[in-house]
């Protein structure tokens, strides 16, 4: 709700910033913002709650603007496409959440514990977890019915630090996409500045060619 809650102020704001930055280089910053929010995040399990939310506020200025920016750069690179495009793109983000976004950062949390746990009672890992299967492959996960009839405070207490330590670990690995789309937007702007910089197609600009084969 706090990061739902910086992006609806930040948006009202998105033409100035946009416009000071280029959709480029908005997008750009925004990587590098959501990288070091979730790596900020990924460290705050021991942190107080200034620290939590002050991780929390970098990472809510990093994703702020993805979504807006890239609908808005399909819009203007492509628009012949019109709303099929931008129903494609879309389309393809909602699915990139749904198949590698929350599944994807569960699955690493549940890796992570089980691995944490094993380090220091394989015994235990055999007695409370499950194979379970994604998309991008199988993995063990500790099930909760299992974990819950543990006994042994030990173990207990184990297992409860075990999994908080897999949910902040995910999120550090969480930062290879943010990552990864800061590679391509890096390759977007190089593309751009090769062509004069970013700008926007208009359709109702005089066709270079034709106007020379006219006066032909």
């Amino acid at each position: 709700i706090y990061t739902s809650a910086i992006m609806m102020v930040l948006r009202f704001f998105a033409g100035p910033i946009v416009h000071k930055l280029s959709p480029i280089g908005l997008l750009i910053t925004s990587s590098v913002l959501a990288i070091a929010g979730l790596l900020a995040l990924s460290k705050t399990g021991s942190s107080g709650l200034l620290i939590i939310f002050a991780a929390a506020t970098l990472y809510g200025f990093g994703k702020t603007f993805f979504w807006p920016t890239m609908l808005g750069i399909t819009a203007e690179q492509s628009p012949k496409g019109g709303a099929l495009t931008l129903n494609a793109i879309s389309g393809i983000g909602m699915l990139a959440v749904g198949i590698l976004g929350f599944p994807f950062i569960g699955s690493l949390q549940e890796d992570t514990t089980t691995k944490l746990i094993q380090e220091k009672n394989s015994a235990l890992v055999e007695q409370i977890t499950v194979d379970k299967k994604y998309v991008l492959g199988a993995y063990k996960g500790v099930d909760p019915v299992k974990a819950a009839a543990v006994t042994a405070e030990e173990d207990k207490s184990m297992i409860a630090e075990a999994t908080k330590a897999g949910q902040f670990t995910a999120l550090g690995r969480m930062a290879m996409f943010p990552a990864f789309m800061l590679v391509c937007y890096m390759l977007m702007f190089l593309y751009f500045k090769s062509k004069g910089g970013y700008k926007a197609v208009d359709l109702m600009a005089p066709d270079k060619e034709g106007g020379q084969m006219e006066q032909a």
